[in-house]
């Protein structure tokens, strides 16, 4: 789901969302990052392998609230406060860019005290499946977990 990207001298996030098939917006949100200024070279980020697969941009508008924009794409308002790293009483403005998972995506936080088996019945998905689409779980309290549903539509 994500990788590692090692920053290189000239990079800015335009240019590595660029380079990485993803969006600026998407580099800021997961990594906590605003502006060009806190790109070191040589650190480390974080960048989604397939952006476009798994999330997706949503642009907020005039009346737009978390649970509105949750509910819009079938997510937990707690997921995705944090799939942006917000507080629960951090305003949304418009045009502001947030990290929102495609149609059809599961998304799942973990929790502490969750095991394998509650994840995998919370997706509504068998094991195989689980281990083929998230190789690297050690369930750990705030793991992002996914879940890529067929093509029901």
């Amino acid at each position: 789901m994500y990788r590692i990207y090692q920053v290189e001298y000239g990079d800015t996030i335009d240019s590595i969302a660029k380079k990485t098939n993803t969006t600026s917006s998407n580099i800021k949100n997961i990594n906590g990052i605003d502006d060009d200024e806190n790109l070191i070279v040589g650190s480390l980020i974080i960048v989604p392998r397939e952006s476009s697969q798994v999330f997706e941009t949503y642009k907020v508008k005039q009346g737009d609230s978390i649970y509105s924009i949750a509910r819009k794409y079938n997510v937990d308002p707690e997921t995705l406060l944090l799939l942006n790293g917000l507080d629960k009483d951090q305003y949304i403005h418009p045009n502001q860019e947030l990290t929102v998972p495609n149609p059809d995506v599961v998304v799942y936080v973990t929790k502490a005290g969750d095991t394998v088996d509650a994840i995998i019945n919370n997706l509504g998905i068998d094991a195989n499946t689980f281990n083929k689409e998230n190789e690297r779980i050690f369930v750990m309290e705030d793991q992002l977990v996914v879940h890529k549903k067929e093509n029901n539509r």
